[in-house]
């Protein structure tokens, strides 16, 4: 039986032992490349964070996690560099011992500009994904454009999980034939079941993390002011971050501390109950790529409030499931929401639209691109 060549991937969007919700799309996606790969995975931490959980991390022949020393907030040009000098300082003798065939990162600055450098060391084919705010924001900065560019240049390979991002790398001057156009699957066994409802009440449901350009206090004020029409429905927010004092506050002063919910961190296993029992799934973003959360709600039959940023737009059929709004306006928020709350949804609609979005699909898409210039 012939063996299966060797895969590493440098990803810091990944599951920690610390924070194992963290990005499971990559880690659902990755896991069906094994099907063709022997595959193992490098994961940068950033410095503090690795000696803050150094007790938590155990290294395997599989997954290895490597301490990224930087200079924070200063020489953000040179991040590439350090994360390079990191990688082949803690890792380089298991890379050479993996001889892998195939070096891939899964975000574009600065993993896919030290992985390009890995590759070209280790003789490695080289491919790279894009996700979102890897080029919508990092590469506004013309030095780090420049160097995703050069990286590109080596690569045989990119996948972008939306075209809205595949138009913008063709803006920073990234080769259009290189870029595979792939969305990201969805578990529809998993999603699209049946579940008893978490809590008695009727509730809009965010998923994600507590943080500004998330929305999160834009969803909080549309909330407040269509409250008084939905006496009964409650606001839960399913993830951590920064802006769950402030909107705690703020709902206290306002009278509704006790139909704003915060969940914390939700494990994966437990969200399809939460999703496919919302009244709504609202996720009112400054920026994204193609959020797996849209979806997951998509394939539960749940209608979706979210903005036309990214690739929402591209994965959203507004005709069935659900409304798109601008960001960063509570007004829109609270008009959407009544919108949604107001008609009568056909769950069976929303379910078949979000089966064009499979795992099997891009998995069989993935491949192929990873197939390329294979010799």
């Amino acid at each position: 039986m012939k063996s299966k060549p060797a895969m590493v991937i440098v990803t810091n969007l990944y599951p920690l032992p610390w924070e194992p919700n963290r990005a499971k799309f990559n880690h659902q996606q990755f896991e069906l490349l094994k099907d063709e790969y022997q595959l193992s995975l490098l994961i940068p931490v950033a410095f503090p964070e690795w000696f803050k959980h150094r007790k938590q991390i155990k290294q395997s022949a599989e997954r290895r996690y490597v301490p990224y020393f930087y200079t924070p907030k200063v020489g953000r040009r040179f991040y590439s560099v350090m994360m390079y000098l990191s990688l082949l300082l803690h890792s380089g003798l298991w890379l050479k011992r993996k001889q892998a065939k195939v070096l891939m990162a899964s975000w574009a600055f600065p993993e896919a500009v030290a992985t390009s450098w890995l590759a070209k060391l280790f003789k490695a084919r080289f491919f790279f994904k894009v996700h979102g705010s890897d080029i919508n924001q990092l590469a506004k900065d013309p030095a780090r454009a420049k160097q995703i560019k050069q990286a590109s240049q080596n690569a045989l390979g990119i996948l972008s999980v939306s075209q809205a991002l595949a138009n913008e790398m063709q803006l920073l001057g990234i080769e259009p034939s290189k870029v595979s156009v792939i969305y990201n699957g969805v578990d529809h066994q998993k999603f699209g079941g049946e579940s008893n409802k978490p809590i008695a009440q009727d509730y809009i449901l965010y998923v994600g993390n507590l943080k500004p350009d998330k929305g999160v206090v834009e969803l909080y004020q549309g909330f407040a002011s269509i409250a008084a029409e939905h006496p009964q429905l409650k606001l839960v927010y399913a993830g951590t971050g920064a802006k769950r004092a402030a909107i705690e506050q703020q709902a206290k002063a306002d009278g509704l501390a006790e139909r704003v919910t915060f969940l914390g961190s939700v494990a994966h296993a437990e969200l399809p109950a939460w999703i496919g029992n919302a009244e709504l799934l609202a996720l009112p973003s400054y920026a994204e790529g193609v959020p797996n959360v849209v979806l997951e709600a998509m394939a539960a039959g749940t209608p979706v409030l979210a903005t036309e940023v990214g690739g929402i737009p591209e994965v959203m059929d507004t005709n069935c499931c659900g409304v798109i709004i601008p960001p960063q306006s509570s007004s829109a928020v609270a008009e959407g929401l009544e919108l949604i709350l107001e008609k009568q949804w056909d769950k069976q609609a929303i379910k078949q639209h979000a089966s064009k979005f499979s795992w099997s699909l891009n998995q069989q898409q993935f491949l192929s691109m990873l197939k390329n210039g294979e010799v």
